[in-house]
């Protein structure tokens, strides 16, 4: 029998409680399991009114792994939306936790998204979101719009081709894909007049992942790719990439970029910066 404490139960019959299909995987949590079984559980699980874990996924399974009395109370939270606003208000899911939710769903683009995470393990997940949507730059937006279940792949077709060009860029050019490098890798791969090869060939040339070693925003490696890429070029020629350095000593790009995998948003910013 369960002992009534005030509105909470105390209970070590483990069974009768479910796990929600959505919810986010449960991960090993040493930290959390060494303060339980020296304190015990002292925050209890939330579960709904057919005892379905709502919050307190952890401390369910330490609690059933060491058989330990285990709090909980009964709220309304019914859907997956209540519990991503209930984990956010203690522990934030992480943004594979949240596609792990959308996948469950069965939406699609959340299900190829997982896809290309899983065999582009080397790209960082949130340079792919953003390119993925058609983003030149990684910013909260995107990543909100994939929380809220509204990501979409711009160009699910000819997205995954950039992604093998830039494992091929890493293989042959030795650079550690940090992040922002894709995303850096994505600016200038979409400008018409740039050419892979001769990129690389530089990129090697000049030693530049060594010289890039330490930086993370994508703003300045991609000034230095532009640089690299400019190398030995006369500027104004058919070849050279234009652009205009800028007071934060990042760089806008003056040219004509394939406009397939880029959003119209930043299209417009791409033309306003030409002019």
């Amino acid at each position: 029998m369960d002992k009534i404490i005030s509105d909470v139960y105390l209970t070590n019959e483990y069974e009768q409680f479910k796990k929600i299909p959505g919810n986010r995987k449960v991960r090993a949590n040493m930290k959390l399991e060494k303060s339980i079984l020296k304190k015990g559980i002292l925050t209890p699980i939330a579960v709904n009114s057919i005892m379905e874990i709502i919050d307190g996924q952890h401390r369910f399974n330490i609690a059933k792994k060491y058989q330990l009395p285990l709090p909980y109370y009964v709220t309304i939270s019914k859907n997956m939306d209540d519990i991503i606003e209930l984990n956010n208000t203690s522990h934030n899911w992480s943004i594979q936790d949240y596609i792990n939710k959308y996948v469950s769903d069965g939406i699609e683009s959340y299900i190829k998204l997982n896809d290309l995470l899983s065999r582009y393990k080397k790209i960082p997940i949130g340079d792919i979101i953003s390119a993925a949507q058609g983003s030149l730059v990684k910013s909260c937006k995107e990543n909100d719009k994939l929380k809220d279940g509204r990501f979409t792949i711009l160009n699910e077709i000819e997205f995954e081709p950039v992604l093998n060009k830039f494992n091929d860029f890493i293989y042959k050019t030795g650079i550690n894909p940090v992040s922002g490098s894709f995303t850096a890798f994505f600016n200038i791969i979409n400008i018409k007049k740039f050419d892979l090869n001769s990129f690389i060939e530089k990129v090697n040339d000049q030693d530049l992942k060594t010289k890039i070693i330490g930086i993370r925003k994508s703003e300045q490696l991609l000034k230095r790719f532009v640089e690299t890429y400019n190398f030995g070029l006369i500027p104004g020629s058919c070849n050279y990439i234009e652009y205009r350095m800028e007071k934060n000593r990042t760089i806008a790009i003056k040219e004509e970029y394939i406009k397939n995998l880029i959003s119209p948003d930043y299209l417009i910013d791409i033309i306003n910066e030409k002019q």
